[in-house]
């Protein structure tokens, strides 16, 4: 029962959770987008978002070497494009939904709480394949493919790796665009077969309580980029 009930909580949780996270290209640099643009649900294309809220970047390149980048103050965030991947980090906070509303604020002190919690997410864009892109960069909840994505043609399958902190994540449901496609084996471990080209996003939702005091679960989502053209 874990994946359906971890997803009833995100759908009826908040607004937040709607959002797509994905790296677009512009010039030479990748714009940190959200918004619908990739989503079947209704809204705008694009939504702003608080820059101090993207806490960390980190950039593999093509010689297969992990760094971290300094994200700048404006928003959206721009990077370098260069990276054959690179990883964004977005902390959104706390959220409590009570009876009457879902406020981005800790559960301390208000009355009618009926859940809270503390979202954050990353999203990981394979830019160029080279080794080091099929091995997790290894810090948080992340997604890793392990064949080369950019080769594959809608109605091929991909097979993924999740896993948090490096280790993998077993019985985690992974979406596929709007749909779930299936939960990981014990070896962390999901095939999805490509629907669509274009931009493709997969997605999955670590769900672990808190005891902090100011929510009840922390959400950490990962979603993996990449583009297919066929």
């Amino acid at each position: 029962m874990r994946a359906p009930l971890l997803f009833l909580f995100l759908c009826c949780s908040s607004f937040a959770w709607a959002h797509d996270l994905w790296l677009e290209p512009d010039g030479s640099e990748l714009v940190l987008l959200q918004g619908h643009r990739h989503s079947a649900h209704a809204g705008a294309e694009t939504v702003p978002y608080d820059a101090a809220r993207v806490v960390g970047a980190r950039c593999v390149d093509g010689e297969g070497r992990q760094r971290a980048l300094t994200v700048p103050a404006g928003s959206p965030v721009r990077l370098p494009g260069g990276c054959a991947v690179l990883q964004a980090q977005y902390v959104s906070g706390y959220w409590t939904k009570t009876a009457w509303e879902t406020k981005n604020v800790p559960k301390t002190g208000m009355s009618g709480v009926l859940r809270s919690w503390h979202a954050a997410e990353s999203v990981k864009r394979i830019g160029r394949w080279l080794p080091a892109a099929g091995q997790p960069l290894g810090q948080g909840l992340e997604i890793t493919p392990l064949r080369d994505p950019l080769t594959l043609a809608s109605g091929d399958k991909l097979s993924l790796l999740v896993t948090d902190d490096g280790q993998p994540v077993a019985a985690l449901p992974v979406a596929y665009g709007d749909d779930t496609r299936g939960v990981t084996g014990v070896d962390g471990r999901i095939a999805i077969r490509l629907r669509h080209p274009g931009v493709q996003l997969i997605s999955t939702t670590l769900e672990t309580p808190l005891t902090d005091g100011k929510a009840d679960r922390s959400l950490r989502s990962a979603t993996l980029q990449f583009e297919i053209a066929r």
